[in-house]
């Protein structure tokens, strides 16, 4: 699957549930919060898995059920349902901000010319949908020319 990463157009062999059971990279799936919930309920008081799969949050899911996970946990997606939706831009700035996230934030679904905005708030990947193509969706980092950010 084609995505934007650190503004580079990247394959990427971390998919959906639905997409990596159909492909070799079953191992690096992403799943709904209540699938990840379950899969880590099913191990053992003191088993950890070699490698944790990723998650995809809704804007309304919170992140206190992840936060003894969140260092091992390698994508946390979050699904953009309305980019107007300002829930999903505090969820990325609280995983940079207050969590001390490192791994990737993928941004999935309906994302126009926000990306600068979305990459202020912490999100460095995009899966985007609809006619927007990655490579042209790269210009869109560069169109907020002053940053009001104080630093």
């Amino acid at each position: 699957m084609q995505i934007i990463k650190n503004r580079e157009v990247v394959q990427t062999a971390w998919l959906p549930e639905q997409h990596a059971l159909c492909s070799d990279s079953a191992e690096r799936q992403i799943l709904p919060l209540q699938a990840w919930l379950e899969r880590m309920d099913s191990l053992g008081p003191n088993e950890r898995p070699a490698s944790l799969p990723g998650i995809i949050l809704q804007p309304d899911e919170g992140l206190e059920l992840l936060k003894k996970w969140l260092s091992e946990i390698p994508v946390v997606a979050i699904n953009v349902e309305n980019f107007s939706d300002g829930r999903i831009y505090s969820l990325a700035f609280e995983l940079r901000q207050f969590c001390q996230y490192r791994g990737e934030i993928r941004a999935v679904g309906a994302i126009y010319d926000n990306l600068s905005m979305m990459e202020k708030c912490g999100f460095d990947a995009f899966v985007l949908q609809g006619d927007l193509s990655a490579e042209e969706a790269i210009a869109y980092f560069n169109e907020i020319k002053f940053d009001y950010s104080l630093r």
